[in-house]
């Protein structure tokens, strides 16, 4: 048995039996993930054994999508071409050198505001950033381990994102990429459900495709959350929609060095073994550096991602700089919402939480903690792990299950109703039905 944050898990190797090709985000993540074999390993300088997992990028259908369904048919394609020439998005393009976390967390906010405003001050927003210092960056559901309280531990930095996903290494050698707008379809179409939301990441993440095509280096996209080159990881992508519904797409790509440092960075900002993590095996990941074999600047690449994107979706990035109105703005956004470590700290282990459940999924592993009133209803609950959802969905999620019968129709239920929204979303996590059956199992525990 494997010790892991008070979970226990029965150590395993093998290949797991694969999923179908070109299965996208659907099916249950428990049986299959669609990446290849999964390794639990045994790790020594932590004090607990950590859990780690890496899937190997497959190659399913670039169109791939939901139930095993291709992309839209031609002539959606072509409805949405004709569509984008003759709307001509204009784009504020920023780079953000040596950023401050909090500031650059403060200034996605402020722009998925700005682009929702009547008056649309600002259309769309390109941001390319980059952090000083090693980090580690989370996704908006990991839980941050409780030295994270105080400074940065073993001189790794841990910072949580605004959207979900894997926990990858960020800080020096890497670059950060936002790319905001009015609603998740707005390259596209004017409805902004157009698009599915399994669909938003296959279709946003062609700008950086494009810009990896221009300097011929071929760049793929494999399904779910990884950009690859020969099979290797290069970049993560992600997602998040605000409750007015912008987007907020998210993209952290190795510059000059590699997610197979993640490993040393994770022991070092987390020694216990709280978060959990997938580790790359050797010659898995890739940089820009590796690939063109020369260095490339912030500004070069900024540069090269401005002309990416401007060539796949015909926008027209131009840099305008931010108003001392806007400055303000975000500082006080900065702290109020993001200042360390209030922002970092609002998932972290709770002893009052005593259920504890894990399920692997598609993504790494789903957590639920939760605790129960007289045994028969859920007191407190709390979601965790790598999945992509939007934030609004997941606060509702808590808070309807809260006093709910301890059943597994009950809970199924509440999940349903929330899903059947369309703007919410739940992805990486396999069937819906997954929430209930984690929750009901860890009951047993």
């Amino acid at each position: 048995m494997l010790r892991q944050s008070g979970i226990a898990a029965t150590r395993c190797t093998g290949t797991l039996r694969p999923a179908l090709p070109g299965a996208g985000w659907s099916g249950c993540g428990t049986q299959g993930t669609g990446w290849g074999q999964r390794v639990w390993r045994r790790t020594t300088p932590t004090r607990y054994a950590r859990l780690r997992l890496f899937a190997v990028a497959r190659r399913p259908h670039p169109f791939a999508l939901r139930n095993g369904q291709h992309g839209a048919s031609l002539v959606a394609v072509q409805r949405a071409v004709l569509w984008m020439a003759a709307r001509m998005v204009a784009a504020d393009f920023f780079v953000q050198e040596g950023v401050d976390p909090a500031h650059s967390l403060a200034a996605d906010r402020h722009f998925l505001h700005a682009v929702r405003r009547a008056s649309r001050v600002r259309r769309a927003v390109l941001r390319v950033y980059s952090f000083r210092g090693e980090c580690v960056s989370l996704g908006r559901y990991h839980l941050a381990p409780p030295a994270a309280a105080g400074q940065a531990a073993g001189g790794v930095q841990l910072w949580r994102r605004h959207s979900g996903g894997r926990a990858v290494p960020f800080g020096d050698g890497f670059v950060g990429v936002s790319l905001v707008l009015p609603h998740r379809s707005a390259l596209f179409a004017e409805d902004p459900l157009a698009l599915a939301p399994h669909q938003v990441i296959n279709r946003y993440v062609r700008g950086i495709l494009e810009s990896c095509k221009l300097v011929r280096i071929p760049a793929f996209y494999p399904g779910r959350d990884f950009i690859t080159v020969d099979r290797r990881v290069l970049g993560l992508v992600s997602f998040e929609t605000d409750e007015a519904g912008a987007l907020l797409f998210e993209a952290i790509l190795a510059n000059t060095r590699d997610f197979g440092i993640l490993a040393e960075l994770i022991d070092r900002a987390d020694p216990e073994g709280t978060v959990k993590v997938d580790l790359p095996p050797p010659d898995s990941t890739t940089s820009l550096q590796r690939e063109l074999r020369a260095r490339l600047s912030l500004e070069e690449l900024a540069d090269l991602l401005r002309r990416g994107f401007a060539r796949q979706f015909g926008l027209t990035c131009e840099q305008r700089p931010l108003r001392p109105l806007e400055v303000r703005a975000i500082e006080a956004i900065a702290a109020r919402e993001f200042s360390p470590p209030a922002w970092l700290l609002q998932r972290r282990p709770r002893p009052d939480l005593t259920h504890r459940g894990v399920v692997f999924v598609q993504l790494g592993a789903f957590e639920v903690h939760f605790s129960v009133e007289q045994q028969r209803f859920i007191k407190d609950i709390m979601f965790a792990g790598d999945f992509l959802a939007n934030a609004a969905s997941i606060d509702r999620l808590e808070r309807q299950l809260r006093l709910c019968p301890a059943e597994w129709r009950a809970i199924d239920a509440v999940a349903s109703e929330i899903y059947s929204d369309p703007h919410n979303y739940i992805l990486g996590i396999g069937k819906l039905r997954t929430v209930a059956d984690v929750i009901v199992r860890a009951l047993g525990s």
